[in-house]
C-alpha cells in the first residue's frame, strides 16, 4: 500500500480513481428524461422540506433575521428571493442567507450515511441560481439530483473519520453546491472540475462551536451555498480550478481525512441516484437524538407511561452520538438541540420534541429541568461497529414499581430505510409554512412544488414566499 504524507494526515493512494473527473462527467450528463421517476419524485420531496424549513427559519430565528440583514445591506443586483421578507437580491447572497436560514430550527433533511445536511447545503445555491438564469422546473431537478448525488457520494467515502474533526454540511455540502449550480449554468466537464477545484479549497466547518452552541454552524450551510455559487460562476467565466481536487495528493481526500472508501464515490455513479436515500426529520433537533426520541415516544405511548412514574433513563449511544448530545445543562434553547437529557424529558413529560420544545419557557419549566436528572447517556463502544451506517440508540426506562422498559432501533423515522411517507413531508411544510404565511398560500406553494417539472420559469416559482412577511414571534 502506498500511502502519502500530508501534514499530519495519511491516505491511500493506490486504486484511487479520478473522482473529480467522474463526478463532473456525471453532473454534465444528468438528464431529465433519463432519471427514474423515484429520482424525480425524490427531488421534489426534498425541495418541498427545504422550502418549508428555510421560510421559519428566515423569519422566526434571530439567526435567520441577522444573515438576511446582512444580505439585504449589500443591496446587490436582483435576482433571486431572500425568504426572510419576499424581497429580491444577487443570487450569491441569497444563497448565503437562506442556506444559512434554513439551518436554524433543526428541521432540515439528512443522509446518514454520508453524516451531510444535504437540503441546507445546497438548496439555497440551486434556487437561487435557478431564479437568476429562469430555467425551467425540470432544469432544477437536475440539478438537485446532481447535487445531492455529488455530497452524498463524496461524503460517504469519508463520512466518520472526517467527520470527527470537521462539519460535513459545510464542507463536503460545498461540492454539492458546486454541482447543482455548474449545472444549472451549463458548464462543460472541464469547467465543472474548475468549478469543484474551487469549491474544494473554500470547505470548511469547524466543531468549536458545539461547545456552547454559538450561531456558526448555521454559518456552514450559509458558506456551502454561497461558495458553490461563486465557485461554479468563477469557471462559467473562465477562472480555473484544481481538476483533481478530491482524489489529489494535497487536495481535499488527502488533507481532511484520515480514511477514504474510494468505492462509495465510484459504486453505480449515473444510474443510481443519492437523493432517493435523503432522510427528514420528525423532531426539531439533532438528528443524533432522534433515535432515543423515537423510542422514548414508543415506550411512552405503548405503556402509557406518566413522568412520575419514571425512577431513570439510561441512554446508550454510539461515541460520536454521545459527545454531540449528551448535555445535562444546556444554557439555551439552541444548546438543548443537543441535549439527550432535554430531548428525553420533552418526550416523556408532553409526548412531542417540535419547535414548541425548544424555547427560553421550556428551557426553565422546572418540571423539565428536575426530569432531566434522571436522564444518563453512556457511551456505548459495541454500537460505533456500524456507525454511521447506523445511528443505532438504546433507552432503558426504569420506574418506580420495578419495571425496566428497553427500546433499541438502528435508524430514526424519516431515514431512507425507516421511511415515511411523502405527504407526511407535504403535510410537515404545509404545517410549517403555515406558521409565516396563511394557510391557503402554503398551500398553493407546496402543490406548486410537487409538481415541479410543470414550472416553465423558476423566477415565478415561489409568488407566496415573495409576499411581505408578517410579523411573528421569534422561535428562538
Amino acid at each position: 500500500m502506498t500511502t502519502l504524507a500530508t501534514g499530519l494526515r495519511r491516505y491511500d493512494a493506490d486504486n484511487k480513481p479520478a473522482a473529480t473527473r467522474l463526478l463532473a462527467e456525471y453532473v454534465v450528463g444528468v438528464s431529465y428524461d433519463r432519471l427514474p421517476g423515484e429520482a424525480i419524485a425524490a427531488a421534489k420531496t426534498a425541495l418541498v422540506d427545504w422550502v418549508a424549513v428555510a421560510a421559519v427559519g428566515s423569519r422566526t430565528t434571530r439567526q435567520g433575521k441577522a444573515v438576511s440583514a446582512i444580505a439585504r445591506a449589500e443591496a446587490a443586483k436582483p435576482e433571486a428571493t431572500l425568504f426572510f421578507d419576499g424581497s429580491s437580491t444577487s443570487a450569491t447572497w441569497a444563497a448565503f442567507a437562506n442556506g444559512a436560514a434554513s439551518h436554524t430550527i433543526e428541521l432540515d433533511d439528512i443522509h446518514l450515511p454520508s453524516i451531510v445536511h444535504g437540503g441546507v447545503a445546497m438548496m439555497a445555491a440551486a434556487v437561487a441560481v435557478a431564479e437568476k438564469l429562469k430555467v425551467d422546473g425540470k432544469r432544477l431537478i437536475e440539478a438537485i439530483v446532481a447535487g445531492f448525488d455529488v455530497q452524498y457520494r463524496l461524503g460517504e467515502a469519508i463520512a466518520a473519520p472526517h467527520y470527527e474533526e470537521f462539519h460535513s454540511t459545510g464542507t463536503v455540502g460545498t461540492f454539492g453546491a458546486a454541482a447543482a449550480c455548474a449545472k444549472l449554468m451549463g458548464l462543460t466537464v472541464e469547467e465543472t472540475q474548475w468549478a469543484f477545484g474551487n469549491a474544494g479549497s473554500q470547505a470548511a466547518g469547524l466543531w468549536q462551536y458545539l461547545k456552547i452552541g454559538d450561531d456558526t454552524k448555521v454559518l456552514h450551510p450559509g458558506k456551502s451555498c454561497m461558495n458553490g455559487v461563486m465557485a461554479a460562476s468563477l469557471a462559467r467565466h473562465g477562472f480555473t480550478g484544481s481538476v483533481d481536487i478530491i482524489e489529489g495528493e494535497r487536495g481535499f481526500v488527502a488533507t481532511l481525512s484520515s480514511a477514504v472508501d474510494w468505492s462509495r464515490i465510484t459504486d453505480r455513479l449515473g444510474t443510481y441516484f443519492k437523493v432517493t436515500e435523503n432522510g427528514y426529520k420528525i423532531h426539531a433537533c439533532c438528528r443524533h437524538g432522534h433515535v432515543t426520541i423515537d423510542e422514548t415516544l414508543r415506550l411512552t405511548q405503548e405503556n402509557d407511561l406518566r413522568a412520575e412514574e419514571v425512577a431513570a433513563v439510561t441512554v446508550m449511544l454510539p461515541s460520536n452520538s454521545a459527545l454531540t448530545i449528551d448535555e445535562p445543562d444546556p444554557p439555551s434553547p439552541y444548546k438543548a438541540k443537543f441535549s439527550a437529557q432535554f430531548m428525553v424529558a420533552n418526550a416523556i413529560l408532553h409526548r412531542r420534541v417540535g419547535l414548541e420544545a425548544f424555547t427560553d419557557r421550556r428551557l426553565v419549566d422546572p418540571a423539565i429541568r428536575e426530569f432531566m436528572k434522571k436522564v444518563r447517556v453512556i457511551e456505548e463502544k459495541r454500537f460505533d461497529e456500524g456507525f454511521p451506517d447506523k445511528w443505532t440508540a438504546e433507552v432503558a426506562i426504569e420506574t418506580h414499581d420495578g419495571r425496566r422498559l428497553v427500546g433499541s432501533a438502528d435508524m430514526p423515522r424519516g431515514e431512507w430505510v425507516n421511511p415515511v411517507p411523502a405527504s407526511l413531508i407535504e403535510s410537515k411544510a404545509r404545517e410549517l409554512l403555515g406558521l409565516v404565511i396563511a394557510s391557503e398560500a402554503a398551500d398553493a406553494l407546496v402543490d406548486r412544488l410537487t409538481r415541479l417539472e410543470l414550472v416553465r420559469d423558476a423566477s415565478a416559482m415561489l409568488p407566496e414566499i415573495r409576499q411581505p412577511a408578517p410579523q411573528r414571534a421569534a422561535a428562538e
